[in-house]
């Protein structure tokens, strides 16, 4: 058991290049791309609450495991839709956090954070958005799952638990038929302190991300959605998702996802009275841990809370 958690360990490491575990991964990150970038906080017009649980490579013992819970609403927003004589130059606001548990082998990692977004009309459909999130995160180590070379390693013991804090900031350009942003994250300076007289430096490993996608209606009932995503990291190199998704109405979806060099997934969601939505995914693995995994099972759920009187929209992106 501990040399699994070990090789887990050292995996996520080089893949990295840096302490400690970087950002989860999500397959069904279009549903919720607030995960990612802060500026779609507030694009909806209903307040977004949603809840995902995500297992990495079952059946890998220590294998990534991810729970967070996120919201977001707008401010104002139904001010300058709503209100055709007023000027398209007046904005609106969005508002939004999220709380995320990741935990990988011998290590946990629990963030907190709050998003802030600004939003302007710039035509007829058109919106434009800026956003910056700001969090704290809070790494552990369990080092009874560790199995160092030397018994009762100080190093270990002493570095059981530290805190970093992070900052993620991000655009967003959107309609009712389109998306496109970019955002990057884990900005945050990094942490320094001595042990016994010598420096330490740890710090998060930048990752950007620029997303797209777009609606095309097929027929009156029906909408194909194809989108991507680019994720960057140093040193890692560059990975890409490329999905498409069938939806019937703003009921019942399905789709397929292919990660390079990683995964191929089937999607599948349905909406519940125009309020709740529950979807599902599962990833078969490509690369070379297929033969020791049964594939990653992720679950969102999702409450659209709208204000009374509101007209129901479908949502822009999922």
């Amino acid at each position: 058991m501990k040399k699994s958690y070990l090789l887990l360990c050292f995996m996520f490491c080089c893949a990295v290049g840096a302490f400690a575990q970087q950002r989860p991964q999500y397959t069904q990150y279009m549903v919720n791309p607030f995960l990612l970038n802060p500026a779609v906080s507030g694009t909806e017009d209903y307040a977004d609450l949603r809840a995902g649980y995500r297992k990495q490579w079952a059946g890998f013992e220590g294998s990534p495991r991810t729970m967070y819970v996120s919201a977001h609403t707008n401010i104002g927003k139904h001010l300058v839709t709503n209100n055709r004589s007023r000027s398209k130059k007046n904005g609106f606001h969005g508002i939004g956090g999220i709380i995320t548990n990741d935990a990988i082998g011998a290590t946990n990692t629990t963030t907190l954070s709050a998003a802030y977004s600004y939003h302007l009309k710039v035509s007829k459909k058109v919106f434009v958005s800026l956003g910056a999130m700001g969090g704290f995160n809070q790494f552990s180590l369990d080092a009874n799952k560790l199995q160092p070379a030397s018994q009762g390693d100080n190093l270990i013991q002493s570095q059981s638990k530290m805190g970093l804090g992070d900052i993620t900031v991000g655009g967003w350009v959107y309609s009712d038929k389109f998306y496109f942003g970019a955002s990057m994250a884990q900005l945050a300076p990094s942490l320094t302190f001595t042990r016994t007289g010598e420096a330490l430096n740890y710090q998060l490993a930048h990752h950007y991300f620029v997303m797209a996608g777009y609606m095309i209606p097929l027929g009156y009932d029906f909408k194909f959605i194809p989108s991507v995503c680019i994720k960057g990291l140093t040193p890692a190199p560059l990975s890409f998702d490329i999905n498409a998704k069938i939806r019937y109405k703003d009921f019942l979806w399905a789709g397929v996802s292919y990660r390079n060099r990683d995964a191929v997934a089937g999607m599948v969601g349905i909406i519940i009275n125009n309020t709740f939505d529950i979807s599902y995914s599962y990833d078969y693995v490509t690369s070379d841990i297929h033969k020791y995994t049964g594939g990653s099972h992720e679950i969102v759920v999702g409450y659209r809370l709208r204000s009374q009187g509101r007209i129901i929209c479908p949502s822009n992106f999922w």
